[in-house]
């Protein structure tokens, strides 16, 4: 099966069950599984490697955590919405809506393994590291926000891929606030991964 072909009913249903659960089980359940982007004719396969929770209620790293404004706006809609943000003037950010519609939490997806055509991580390890490479390889930006990953003709959706054979787990990256909770998920063996591979704790709570 090509990673890039639609997903069936069956797989779709299977991808919204792992979103729709509180945002810490869904960041972890969401690696392995592939980005797939449908961009000037081609599609473009990325298997997630790393990916940040950010929680819908008492987490000061969260963009919602003062509440409802229409930058946000997608963290409230069902899962599988799709949240792209603008950073330092330069950068985007891919979030994916998780848990259930109106409650705001969702997955910064931090790193993802480009595939080939058959389906392999590609040569280059560094193409999808970091947020910011990941949107600008797949071509996202602020426009895409507000999209959902399973509305028929999406430019971007997602597909099950294989989980990590072992996952690492550590404070998220780059904050000066929530810097105690345990809620980046990484595949401890991908050389994708962009930040520090060790594991710290092992619980969000």
């Amino acid at each position: 099966m090509s990673v890039a072909t639609l997903p069936s009913r069956a797989e779709r249903l299977r991808l919204l069950d792992l979103l729709r659960q509180p945002a810490p089980a869904a960041a972890l359940a969401l690696l392995g599984q592939v980005l797939v982007r449908h961009l000037r004719g081609r599609e473009l396969c990325a298997r997630i490697v790393e990916a940040e929770a950010y929680l819908p209620m008492g987490d000061p790293g969260a963009h919602v955590f003062r509440g409802r404004t229409p930058r946000v706006d997608p963290l409230f809609g069902p899962a599988g919405s799709i949240y792209v943000y603008f950073v330092y003037g330069m950068h985007h950010c891919l979030n994916l809506t998780v848990d259930k519609e109106g409650v705001p939490g969702c997955a910064l997806i931090r790193a993802a393994e480009l595939l080939d055509e058959h389906g392999r991580p590609g040569d280059d390890p560094s193409v999808c590291r970091g947020p910011a490479r990941l949107c600008r390889t797949l071509g996202l930006s602020v426009r895409d926000s507000g999209a959902n990953l399973f509305t028929p003709g999406a430019r971007l959706t997602l597909r099950e891929g294989d989980p990590p054979p072992r996952i690492g787990r550590s404070p998220r990256i780059g904050l000066n606030v929530g810097t105690t909770l345990v809620l980046r998920f990484f595949d401890a063996e991908s050389a994708a991964v962009s930040g520090p591979r060790g594991s710290q704790g092992a619980r969000w709570r």
